[in-house]
């Protein structure tokens, strides 16, 4: 900002400025609103003065020189296309020539037109014209070879992309490429070369490149790290940033359509989420080689340290968090030279690392199939050696056909008998099936038709409801099969009947557990009452499955909040075993009906649970193979209470 009065010497001659005050004012009309300054130049050099004055970052600069005899008007600002800029330049500049002796008056009015414009500080350059001219000329110089050296290497790993056809070399391109477009953009060749009649493109560009070449890192990092089979839970933060990226790149891009103007609030977004991802690359480096012993992430971790760095204090100025100077502009660019230098060793590095991983598993493959090979030829030699053996009883076997002839007579007597209880055993199955198999099925398959043929019409609820009740039609259906199985196998004397002592606390207990989870959802307690060292000698399947049966049906018919007790003692002469709960209870006639030998009608629990009405027909049949008995009592309308009656003679050895 210019003093009150300051002398500033240009090649040996003084020019003197003067003004009341520099600082922006502001002046709102109904139509614009726009800030004004002037001050006052004095030429006392005995020649005249080509001159440079210069403004920061601004919408439109309208500036008007007075002599006092002739009034002249330049233009400049970063919303100006630059043919329509008096001086075509990236920097908003305006170029004039003050006369020797000759006194000017500088008056200039800021339109912003967008916030990220709004002037901040009265910042003006006044320089010569040829130290203008200097500095844009290194600037285009060094710039221009940064840019080509991002280009040539742009172009290198695109082709080592199409010769290897590693993903990872793609993503590199792009993360390349994003960060020339937007030094390009940065340093004002996009305007002067790229975009020229595109100022409003070039002031939100920004929003839209950085996001993508964020988003480009991420996938890079994610490919040459593997971070999905090393790193999942870092994996899964990626994928975050994945998507704040991309919704960035969508907002970016609707607010240039839109002409929405929240740039400010866009761009300090767009830093954070940027320094997120450059934070997050070295993070997964470092895990990556000191947890997964991964040897390319050294290389990852040396190429992305300083540019890391350099980019992160690069956003932080850029978000006015950081003075400008040389670290602060510069760093992020030496960063990216070592990474372009350490990723082409890097990159090689995976290269051949991956050629080795290759290497090893066409090698693996070829042992594999060496080995099967050898397998089947063992597996012939002994397949050969066993049809000599199957010949010679064969031949044995037709030499005793006679002494054998009666004998398979009478097998076939036995077979005939089997396959009458066997026929025997399919009608009760197919009674069985055609009674409670088919209701099961269609339900669930009406309920599944509901949700698949009119998904779009039903609301969440009904969708939920529709769910659970096929869920418990297929929870209905697989104890139906469980119970037919058992049934199966118990008519068909499959079940090997092997008695043994049985700690009696072991097996309640052991069975309360089983049925846990179906007692907690209905809020019902079990409370157990037994002695310390009673025991039983029971088959310990059978005796597992009467006791889940009877606690099942109990927790079934049994209200939320109440309480199951299973008690067992010493009667004379037998064991009890008593499964007492407080639920719907039962009339005489459902009593008589469970205690029938044959089939009972099933009923539905308090939370409309359905039965099998096989559990209980296993039940009795098994207390029957252990020579005992069941009885059902009545509790007065409260509930239920299942005896099962061991023997004495059962229950010990």
């Amino acid at each position: 900002m210019f003093a009150q009065t300051d002398t500033v010497s240009f090649n040996g001659g003084p020019i003197t400025i003067s003004h009341d005050s520099l600082q922006w004012q502001k002046i709102s009309t109904n139509s614009d609103t726009y800030y004004t300054t002037g001050f006052i130049l004095r030429n006392s050099a005995t020649y005249d003065q080509d001159l440079v004055l210069g403004f920061p970052k601004s919408g439109v600069i309208a500036v008007t020189i007075d002599n006092g005899l002739v009034k002249q008007q330049l233009f400049t600002g970063s919303m100006l296309p630059l043919h329509q800029r008096s001086h075509p330049s990236n920097s908003n500049v305006v170029r004039f020539i003050l006369p020797r002796d000759a006194v000017f008056r500088i008056s200039i009015r800021n339109s912003p037109i967008y916030s990220i414009y709004q002037p901040k500080k009265t910042d003006l350059r006044l320089q010569p014209t040829t130290g203008f001219e200097q500095q844009d000329t290194r600037r285009l110089f060094w710039q221009g070879i940064f840019l080509g050296t991002i280009l040539v290497m742009a172009l290198y790993n695109l082709f080592i992309f199409y010769g290897v056809r590693d993903v990872s070399y793609l993503y590199y391109v792009l993360s390349i490429a994003g960060l020339g477009l937007y030094l390009a953009f940065y340093y004002g060749f996009g305007i002067e070369y790229l975009w020229p009649s595109l100022p409003r493109w070039d002031t939100f560009c920004y929003t839209i490149i950085v996001p993508f070449t964020n988003l480009a890192r991420l996938l890079f990092t994610k490919s040459y790290l593997r971070t999905d089979i090393l790193m999942p839970r870092l994996n899964r933060i990626i994928h975050i940033l994945v998507i704040a990226c991309g919704l960035l790149m969508v907002t970016g891009m609707a607010t240039f359509i839109t002409d929405i103007d929240f740039l400010n609030s866009l761009i300090t977004v767009v830093g954070l989420v940027g320094t997120l991802v450059l934070v997050l690359m070295l993070v997964a480096g470092l895990v990556a080689y000191y947890t997964d012993r991964y040897e390319p992430a050294k290389y990852f971790i040396t190429a992305n340290a300083l540019l890391v760095i350099g980019a992160i204090l690069f956003i932080l100025r850029e978000m006015g968090w950081l003075e400008d100077n040389f670290y602060t502009r510069y760093f992020v660019q030496i960063g990216f030279v070592i990474q372009v230098i350490v990723f082409a060793l890097g990159l090689a590095s995976r290269y051949n690392q991956t050629r080795l991983e290759l290497t090893q598993q066409r090698i693996e493959k070829e042992r594999m199939a060496l080995e099967t090979e050898r397998e089947k030829k063992q597996l012939i030699e002994q397949q050969k050696q066993e049809l000599q053996i199957q010949v010679e009883q064969q031949t044995q076997d037709l030499k005793q056909q006679n002494i054998t002839l009666e004998a398979t007579i009478h097998e076939l007597e036995d077979s005939k008998n089997k396959l009458s209880q066997l026929n025997s055993v399919k009608d009760k199955l197919f009674s069985i099936i055609s009674h409670d198999l088919r209701n099961p099925l269609a339900t669930m398959q009406s309920f599944l038709k509901l949700i698949t043929q009119h998904h779009e019409k039903l609301n969440e609820e009904e969708k939920k409801k529709l769910v659970k009740e096929a869920q418990g039609s297929l929870d209905y259906l697989n104890e139906l099969l469980y119970n037919l199985l058992q049934w199966s196998k118990s008519q068909m004397h499959l079940l090997e009947f092997k008695p043994e002592q049985l700690p009696a606390k072991t097996v309640i207990e052991k069975n309360v557990r089983l049925l846990y989870l179906q007692a907690h959802m209905k809020q019902v307690q079990i409370h157990t009452h037994l002695d310390e060292g009673l025991l039983l000698f029971a088959d310990r399947e059978m005796l597992d499955f009467i006791i889940r049966n009877l606690l099942s049906n109990a927790i079934k018919f049994s209200h939320k909040n109440s309480t199951i007790e299973i008690v067992v003692k010493s009667i004379p002469a037998a064991i009890e075993i008593q499964v007492i709960d407080e639920g719907v209870g039962m009339s005489e006639e459902t009593k008589q009906q469970l205690l029938q030998a044959s089939l009972s009608n099933s009923r539905r629990g308090t939370a409309k649970e359905r039965g099998t009405g096989l559990g209980l027909l296993i039940c009795k049949e098994f207390i029957a193979r252990h020579n005992g008995e069941l009885v059902i009592e009545q509790r007065n309308g409260k509930g239920s209470v299942f005896k099962v009656i061991l023997p004495v003679w059962f229950s010990q050895i």
